[in-house]
């Protein structure tokens, strides 16, 4: 419970110790969280062989020949600037020629 003020001071200037008492605690608490932190070892990552496979085929996938860069980047361009047509027709076509080199 907080002490009663009857002198006519001011409610800032009061010091309560029970307050005091639980600042010192919490504060004393923050002080070994920190240096407990301190003593505990880095973390550290590890990829799976999946990820590490991944990985290497996206290097693989960049460093590739027969990627035309400059029409991936002009089509890039048209779907930014909303000027890029999908050609429904032409679309349907390579699907059908795929699916009949299948059979």
């Amino acid at each position: 419970m907080s002490p009663i003020d009857i002198s006519g001071a001011k409610a800032s200037l009061r010091v309560d110790p029970e307050r005091q008492e639980a600042r010192v605690r919490s504060d004393e608490t923050a002080a070994s969280s920190s240096a407990s932190a301190a003593t505990k070892p880095a973390d550290s990552v590890q990829l799976t062989d999946t990820a590490a496979r991944l990985s290497e085929l996206q290097a693989e996938v960049n460093a590739a020949e027969g990627v035309d860069l400059e029409r991936v980047e002009a089509i890039r361009e048209q779907i930014a600037d909303g000027s890029y047509e999908v050609d429904a027709d032409r679309i349907a076509d390579a699907l059908m020629t795929m699916e009949k080199e299948l059979l």
